[in-house]
Order: C-alpha cells, then structure tokens, then sequence
C-alpha cells in the first residue's frame, strides 16, 4: 500500500448501500468536496437530507449489472453477500474499489484523518481493524490539545 492524498472532485464516486457505513462513507466524500451516486433500495435520514441539499445523487432500488460501468471510485457497503459479489465481479481493474465488508476485496482503504489548522494525521490499520484505528485517533486527539507548534 502507498499512502496519498486524492482530491475526491474530480472523480465519479459509487456507493453501494443505505445503512450506517454507507452514511459514514458518503458524509466524509460530502466533506471532501464529492457529489456521490448511491444505490439503495433504502436511505439514512442524513441521506435523505443530504439529496434535499443536493450534495449526493440517491437511485432508490437494488444495485443492477451495469451499474459500476461509469465509476471510477466505488464503495461497497451492503450487508448482502451476493450483492456485494455481483458488484465486484463487474468492476476493472481500472476502478478503485472498497469493499467495506471484506478488506481482501479491496485495492484501497481509507485512513482516518486527524484535520488540525495547519496540518492532519492520518492513520490506518490497512483495512484490518476500523475500531482500533478509532481508538488511536481519539487517544492521538487527546494528545494533541496540549501540544503547540507556534
């Protein structure tokens, strides 16, 4: 893996799913600058909310063949194993793909991003453990309130 920086807007941004990690995905794209499609036969309240504001695209059904084709970035975030398998049996090698549910299907994982005023941390477990990844962010958070790098 080698660590980068990406920015998000210029890219066609997928997300498969409706549910709690899909929200968590598409919040942090919003906040990056991103306007994501997502594909769910249901939405998150914060999705709803996020269509009426107009910073993401919501198609309202299952995922169908064909839907990866114009995608550059796609995240995977059902908790429907064959679903999630027709989704990654259709993508190239040419898309980055996170598979939130199987880090092995992944060729990407995102980090977590310590944002201060003049710089950011950002950590990751490789996929491996999102929670521990959690953990030392908020401890690394702590850490910094009584640091000064004027």
């Amino acid at each position: 893996m080698y660590p980068i920086l990406i920015d998000i807007k210029q890219f066609s941004i997928l997300v498969v799913g409706g549910g709690k990690i899909a929200t968590r995905k598409v919040c942090g794209l919003i906040e990056a600058g991103a306007k994501p499609t997502v594909i769910s036969p249901n939405f998150s309240d914060t999705l709803l909310n996020a269509k009426k504001s107009g910073s993401v695209v919501l198609r309202e059904r299952s995922f169908q063949y064909g839907d990866t084709k114009s995608f550059q970035i796609i995240f995977i975030c059902t908790n429907n194993k064959a679903v999630n398998q027709a989704i990654l049996n259709e993508t190239t090698p040419r898309q980055l793909v996170n598979d939130t549910t199987n880090q092995y299907n992944s060729n990407f994982f995102n980090m977590a991003l310590i944002k201060e005023k003049d710089f950011g941390i950002a950590l990751t477990t490789k996929g491996k453990n999102p929670a521990k990844t959690k953990l030392l962010k908020q401890k690394l958070r702590s850490l910094l309130k009584g640091i000064s790098l004027d």
